[in-house]
């Protein structure tokens, strides 16, 4: 499956702040993404590329998936506070959305994307 690439301005209808958690973000679709921030040049994200795709295949309909190219979208870089790449932001609002530097494993990827879909329990007050 072939990751969606996406602009800043595209990028603001699909991710906004959490209106639960201050500093946190989430998907209007409620739906867990995975937002992938790479450059064209940046061997390490060109090999990250088919791992993520072959990855979004697994979990299409339940994450997900995005890159921005962040030499074109120096505001999203700002905005996610990307300064190295590959660098993958897991967001969702039922956990801290988190952002991972450096390549990843599909063992490690499939183990973030899985702690994206777990519920997380919040106590019940009185």
């Amino acid at each position: 499956m072939k990751l969606k690439k996406i602009t800043d301005s595209e990028l603001q209808t699909i991710v906004r702040p959490c209106a639960d958690r201050p500093g946190g973000w989430e998907s209007p679709e409620g739906r867990p993404l995975v937002v992938d921030f790479y450059v064209p040049w940046c061997k390490p994200c060109l090999a990250m590329t088919p791992l993520l795709e072959e990855v979004a295949e697994e979990y299409a309909g339940r994450v997900d998936f995005y890159q921005v190219d962040i030499d074109r979208e120096r505001r999203t870089a700002v905005r996610f506070r990307v300064r190295n790449v590959p660098a993958l932001a897991f967001i969702s609002c039922d956990e801290a959305s988190r952002l991972e530097v450096g390549s990843m494993t599909k063992a490690a990827l499939r183990e973030a994307i899985e702690r994206l879909l777990r519920p997380v329990l919040r106590p019940v007050l009185p």
